[in-house]
């Protein structure tokens, strides 16, 4: 045990006169330093650091399939999906709809437009609307032909300005022969489909392209084609549906 100092005060113990002197002296001292000091010089000195500009995007490479820049409007080749669940239905009398039914609108539509700037695009036949994403090829939405005609956005693209950026630009080549983008007569087309190992089922009317990869998707095919553009409108179909290029 230790005895208790009764006589501690907690204080500093009294330094001598000469410790008193020098400590008064350090003090002066550093006060006069202090003084002669400018504010600048008593604050943290930090590490200069280089300020970055924001830069623009680069430009996506020139072999890029698909991008998200607003003014691309090409669309990555990938075989058309359906979901019931992402499918949104508005109008009356859709409700009964069939696979096919989807899959013959997209493959084969009467008229088709692009909407939401160039995020969607609709493809009607008959009754039907279909609305399909670009990014993913996805069904997301079935309307009623009523229905999306009146919200139809003005100065929309039509059907052949969709089978030309499907399809490319060429048309009919003026040798009308192999070599162009697209194939530009009924045997150099069925020539690229079984090459793709597309199978062609003939019909009375119209025949039908599957592919054996790819089951419930179809593509119907006229038996006599009559407009010049088929070849086009065919690899446009063949792209939308099953995501395969036949351009060569």
């Amino acid at each position: 045990m230790r005895p208790v100092d009764w006589t501690a005060t907690g204080a500093a113990p009294a330094a001598s006169d000469e410790a008193a002197s020098g400590g008064a002296d350090a003090a002066d001292a550093r006060q006069d330093q202090r003084s002669a000091e400018g504010p600048g010089d008593r604050l943290p000195r930090l590490r200069r650091r280089t300020l970055e500009l924001p830069r623009p995007l680069p430009a996506p490479p020139a072999a890029a399939l698909h991008t998200l820049g607003p003014d691309d409007e090409r669309d990555a080749p990938r075989p058309l999906r359906i979901d019931e669940a992402a499918i949104r239905l508005v109008g009356i009398g859709i409700d009964d709809l069939a696979r096919d039914d989807l899959v013959e609108a997209v493959a084969d539509p009467e008229d088709a437009w692009t909407s939401d700037n160039g995020i969607s695009d609709h493809f009607l036949r008959g009754r039907l609307v279909v609305q399909v994403r670009r990014a993913d090829n996805l069904v997301i939405g079935a309307f009623a032909r009523g229905y999306a005609l009146a919200v139809r956005p003005e100065g929309a693209r039509t059907l052949d300005d969709l089978a030309e950026r499907a399809a490319g630009a060429a048309g009919r080549s003026v040798r009308r022969g192999p070599g162009t983008r697209v194939p530009t007569t009924r045997r150099e087309l069925l020539d690229r489909l079984e090459r793709e190992g597309f199978v062609v089922t003939p019909g009375s009317g119209h025949g039908r392209v599957t592919h054996p990869e790819h089951p419930g998707l179809f593509v119907p095919m006229a038996s006599t084609p009559s407009d010049v553009r088929f070849t086009r409108y065919a690899v446009s179909q063949i792209r939308r549906v099953f995501g395969v290029d036949l351009r060569d």
